[in-house]
């Protein structure tokens, strides 16, 4: 091999371009240890805040009597950008054990060996990606043991294992009293729309949602409803958004409220329509004329088709007259809402008609039989009814009522979740530990699993692979924390079968009171 040689003498070191050493027992030439680094391949691929990059180098010197006490190491990442560039230490060992913190985005990866002797430095550069753990999962939304909300996210990304991100929220408020979550999905010419919030006891917040992010904010500021809301009417303050409707639909998280989606508050509704410019709105829609500054008490329910990828109108729930109504015209242009009336076939869409009044006790939208929409009714009596009907348009359809048999659905009366399985008339419910399926057609109850621990949410999940079979269940006792199931249920009328998922067990310290699926690149 032919060799490189450095001259110690101080005289030769002024026409050096090389390092030098002093070597006070010699004034000849000395050979120079070169270092060749191998092992280390072209890129890389990990998930931030997931994964750990390992990366164990091959170094060889030049000279066979290499000490690699005489090397420093060093891995450093240089984040490429042209008008903030820098680069950010690793990690000084030899053997990269990288527990990846860094945010999203393309790096450079360089491993520097240093001779120490000599002060000579060798490099190998790679390509780092580092990818977000929060482009597709489940938000899971709920109670902290000191009672502070907290946001955990399942992250479901396509060829890796599903992991669980544990306290993803900066709470700097210290909010308490998890109610909701809810994505309004992925709309990419205006991505501004893409709205996280959450609600709380106190009232609601905007979250920052972005999948470029490491951890997420308030938005206290622009989140504030009185900074989009404008009424000329007295409305309730303070404001308190409760949910924006239509919400997004498919495993693409497409969002169904883009220039035109309807914003609730825990006592108004309102109607926007924006293209481009800044989400605002007006005067509330919860009354009968537009020019009345009466209104009514709305539910926090909003009906229409589930599956429809272009909603063109809803239907509401009036709770001071305990009537179903809907707006006056297409949902992108209405400015107020008109009671439904019909002569009772099936039902009546005003409840006061009944001797024994009924009022709405949850409500759902399906994704199978043609988006068909379910209220679960509930008597002065407490007599239970399920009523099935579809929005189309400005108009809507009573399709069927059927009565709950509470000497058949065992503790229907204590329950206090429930969701609508829209491919079969079954309505699923718990009562504290035991999840119940009811098939209120056939008149058959099965207990599904007694979990031994409280149920806090159940609930359908249409979207995150286009199943409307799919089931949620989270549950909570002191000792183990947390707790998400995956069901998948039979389309089968003649029989009751809600099975688990393999794999679909999930873990969090949250008292999970909602699962919000969410996919969005950016």
């Amino acid at each position: 091999m032919k060799k490189k040689y450095i001259f110690f003498p101080v005289i030769a070191a002024m026409f050096s371009l090389s390092s030098c050493v002093e070597d006070e027992g010699n004034d000849l030439m000395a050979p120079i240890n070169e270092i060749e680094i191998s092992g280390i391949e072209e890129a890389y691929h990990v998930v931030t805040q997931q994964e750990t990059l390992e990366i164990t180098p091959e170094i060889k010197g030049t000279l066979s009597n290499t000490d690699e006490s005489d090397l420093e190491y060093e891995w450093y990442l240089c984040d490429n950008g042209i008008t903030d560039h820098h680069h950010e230490v690793i990690s000084t060992e030899r053997n990269l054990s990288y527990q990846v913190v860094a945010a999203p985005s393309t790096y450079t990866l360089y491993f520097s060996v240093k001779d120490k002797v000599t002060g000579l430095k060798w490099e190998k550069e790679c390509t780092l990606n580092i990818i977000s753990p929060f482009v597709r999962g489940f938000y899971l939304f709920g109670d902290k043991e000191d009672e502070t909300v907290g946001l955990d996210f399942v992250s479901m990304i396509e060829g890796r294992d599903i992991a669980v991100i544990p306290n993803i929220l900066n709470n700097n408020l210290e909010l308490k009293g998890a109610e909701d979550v809810f994505f309004t999905g992925y709309y990419s010419f205006y991505p501004d729309f893409n709205n996280l919030w959450i609600v709380t006891k106190s009232g609601s917040y905007q979250v920052e949602n972005s999948a470029s992010q490491t951890s997420f904010n308030l938005i206290e500021e622009s989140g504030d409803p009185e900074n989009f809301i404008f009424p000329t009417i007295p409305v309730t303050r303070p404001m308190k958004v409760i949910g924006i409707w239509p919400r997004s639909i498919g495993k693409t998280n497409m969002n169904l409220a883009r220039t035109s989606r309807v914003l609730c508050t825990e006592n108004e509704y309102y109607n926007g329509s924006f293209y481009g410019a800044a989400e605002a709105y007006g005067n509330p829609i919860n009354r009968y004329s537009a020019s009345t500054s009466e209104l009514f008490k709305p539910s926090k329910y909003v009906f229409y088709p589930g599956n429809s990828t272009y909603v063109s109108g809803m239907c509401f729930y009036n709770e001071t007259e305990n009537c179903f109504v809907r707006l006056n015209s297409s949902y992108s242009f209405s400015k107020y809402s008109v009671k439904l009336t019909n002569d009772g076939t099936p039902f009546y869409f005003d409840q006061k008609a009944y001797a024994s009044e009924r009022s709405l006790i949850y409500g759902e939208n399906g994704y199978g039989n043609a988006g068909r929409s379910y209220a679960l009714m509930r008597d002065t009596e407490d007599n239970y009814f399920v009523y099935l009907f579809r929005v189309a348009g400005i108009s809507v359809l009573a399709q069927a009522e059927r009565t709950i048999d509470l000497s058949v659905a065992t503790d229907f009366a204590s329950a206090n979740h429930y969701a609508f399985y829209s491919m079969q008339q079954i309505i699923l419910y718990a009562a504290g530990s035991k999840l119940y399926a009811y098939d209120y057609n056939r008149n058959e109850n099965k207990l599904v699993r007694d979990f031994g621990a409280e149920i806090t949410y159940v609930g359908m999940d249409y979207n995150s692979n286009n199943d409307p079979n799919h089931v949620l269940v989270a549950t909570y006792n002191a000792s183990e924390k947390g707790t998400v199931y995956g069901y998948t249920m039979t389309d089968n009328q003649n029989l009751i079968e809600v099975t688990p998922v393999e794999g679909e067990e999930w873990h969090t310290d949250l008292k999970v009171v909602k699962v919000e699926y969410r996919n969005a690149a950016n």
